[in-house]
């Protein structure tokens, strides 16, 4: 992300119309994910074996911000699952056995129980597996999260851009922005509210001062700009959202009025 676009948004951000609720927990609380879209493209008439399969993956998927569709098309030479966000193609899939973890996996798992507990946000850190290029990023974001006033509350995670366990997870990150797959270089995204990643800073762009804004967005006061025109990608995830725990930030500020303003 870069250091305009962050101050545009640490701005918006800033214009409270008498909204206290800071905007990580507004988030949390108040907006829905945005839907994915996975599509079984086809061409020939469906026979009763894939009907039940893709029974079997819509049932599988049932609980997640996507939804599942059938779609003929005479230009289809060999059917394939297609999954979508706002009209983009993320991912192609050729059989079912590669869906299998597509809505669910370990460390988002992890990521919804930390804000769900009330967090502030989490830091993700992607890695390029340059083992240089990663140590410094890394360094720099432990740092900024060090020294913040709000460090207690900011969750930093690691992930290898080629983990096969969280694959799928990592290619929903890569696919954040639609350059972003053909960059080698490490990216640290912002995480919060319904599982919602902001444009992620990458490689020299990881630092202090980006990740500061960054921060001060979280803690800023909600506006009806905020609200209007949230930020952010929706990442695939099966959770409900249901009983979220009151953000730890607000005892924070209770306790340090200052960093209120």
């Amino acid at each position: 992300m870069k250091q305009e676009y962050l101050k545009i948004i640490l701005l918006a951000g800033l214009i409270s119309l008498g909204c206290t609720t800071r905007v990580s927990e507004w988030v949390l609380l108040n907006s829905l994910a945005n839907q994915y879209t996975l599509i079984y493209f086809h061409s020939n008439p469906i026979s009763e074996t894939i009907k039940k399969q893709n029974q079997t993956v819509a049932e599988r998927i049932e609980t997640a911000n996507i939804q599942l569709k059938e779609i003929k098309r005479q230009d289809i030479t060999e059917p394939y699952y297609g999954l979508y966000y706002k009209q983009r193609l993320f991912s192609k899939f050729k059989t079912t056995d590669e869906l299998i973890g597509l809505t669910s996996s370990p460390l988002r798992e992890k990521i919804a129980a930390e804000l769900m507990a009330g967090k502030l946000c989490v830091m993700l850190y992607l890695k390029c597996d340059d083992n240089e290029k990663d140590e410094k990023g890394l360094n720099t974001l432990r740092r900024a999260v060090g020294s913040s006033p709000f460090r207690e509350i900011i969750t930093v995670i690691e992930l290898s851009r080629n983990s096969l366990e969280e694959n799928h997870f990592a290619s929903v990150l890569l696919n954040v922005e639609d350059d972003l797959k053909g960059i080698q270089e490490p990216m640290m995204y912002g995480i919060f509210g319904r599982f919602k990643a902001l444009e992620p800073l990458l490689g020299k762009g990881i630092s202090e001062e980006n990740i500061n804004l960054m921060i001060d967005y979280f803690t800023a006061e909600c506006s009806c700009l905020i609200k209007d025109d949230l930020p952010g990608t929706d990442i695939l995830f099966t959770d409900k959202w249901v009983n979220p725990k009151t953000a730890l930030l607000n005892k924070i500020i209770d306790d340090n009025p200052l960093l209120g303003y």
